[in-house]
């Protein structure tokens, strides 16, 4: 059986995480994503947030779009 995707807020890879994603939504990081070409910088955006979860946590990226289906589903 796998676990859930349910994050600690203690661990310092889970804090680490969230403000790399607060950098990462920022309207700059869009216009810089846009200054280089990216039609669509939502979707990468999107894509380096769940390659970012991977890393940290040390999650498959199948694992982390089932989780993130599921739980649009529900």
């Amino acid at each position: 059986m796998k676990h859930r995707l349910n994050l600690d807020t203690k661990d310092p890879n889970y804090i680490l995480l969230k403000e790399i994603f607060k950098i990462i939504d920022s309207r700059k990081s869009q216009e810089i994503l846009a200054y280089y070409g990216f039609k669509k910088p939502s979707i990468t955006i999107f894509t380096f947030k769940v390659i970012f979860i991977s890393t940290f946590l040390g999650f498959k990226i199948l694992f982390i779009l089932k989780e993130i289906k599921s739980k649009e589903t529900s």
